[in-house]
């Protein structure tokens, strides 16, 4: 029996499809999957051992929980064609930019849930936002906040701040990628090889935000303080990111970004 059915099966949805696998709450077997690119789909599916489906419509027939991951200019087409079909299931979707109120009146006889993982559910530990309209219950939230806790953490966010949790979670990892490189370049400026610069960056940035997760009792200023001391060199390194309005770029970066996020919307 089919119990979780992706519309769509690109990257995320993948990386969806895996962690439910290896968590063990949907295996492969009980998945399927269809998506432009049939050759792919099947390459993957004959190696996986999901189903998958010759249309679109055999899909959304196949499973009482179907996951919207095509395209977000591919939404509207794909639902008008199904809209009959998926009438009395639940409807995820991870399409950005695609709101309840849009799905909602595509989908009308169908219980709509909208979330939003980011890039690290790729690795397993994502960051999911969720929300919902008026009338869908606990139950159903529960069964959706399962499917993507398998890939991460999941939050649930009034859509009214959507655009603002994006700018954390879902466009967040560019900016960290944007730092650890630069820390990167840096300490292959100073002489370090490029691969031990590589590795100690990467492995310092996950043990620092380990430590911060391991003790939200402490500030990160708290734990800032504990590594810079009094006139060291630390403290020569964030004066002069100081210097440079890190934390006000930072803050003008996530402003722009969800002022665009609303845009598009």
């Amino acid at each position: 029996m089919i119990e979780a059915a992706f519309l769509g099966y690109g990257r995320m949805a993948q990386a969806i499809s895996a962690g439910l696998d290896r968590s063990g709450l949907v295996p492969y077997a009980r998945q399927a999957a269809s998506d432009l690119l049939a050759e792919n789909l099947k390459g993957l599916s004959d190696r996986l051992g999901f189903k998958a489906a010759s249309s679109n419509a055999e899909l959304a027939s196949s499973a009482p929980l179907v996951i919207i991951a095509v395209k977000p200019h591919q939404v509207r087409g794909a639902l008008i064609e199904l809209s009959s079909i998926l009438s009395g299931r639940l409807v995820v979707s991870i399409a950005a930019g695609v709101t309840l109120k849009t799905l909602s009146g595509l989908l009308p006889g169908s219980t709509v849930i909208r979330v939003i993982p980011n890039l690290p559910a790729l690795a397993g530990q994502g960051v999911t936002l969720m929300c919902a309209g008026e009338g869908v219950s606990r139950a159903n939230l529960d069964r959706a906040r399962a499917i993507f806790e398998a890939v991460g953490t999941v939050v649930e966010l009034d859509e009214r701040r959507f655009d603002d949790g994006m700018a954390v979670s879902g466009s967040g990892p560019a900016f960290f990628f944007l730092f650890m490189e630069a820390m990167i370049r840096g300490a292959a400026r100073l002489g370090l090889t490029w691969d031990m610069a590589r590795e100690l960056v990467l492995k310092t940035c996950l043990g620092s935000a380990a430590v911060a997760l391991a003790r939200p009792e402490a500030s990160l200023a708290e734990l800032r303080d504990q590594v810079a001391s009094p006139g060291g060199a630390t403290a020569e390194g964030l004066l002069e990111l100081e210097r440079g309005s890190l934390t006000a770029l930072v803050h003008d970066a996530l402003e722009a970004t969800a002022e665009k996020g609303r845009d598009l919307g």
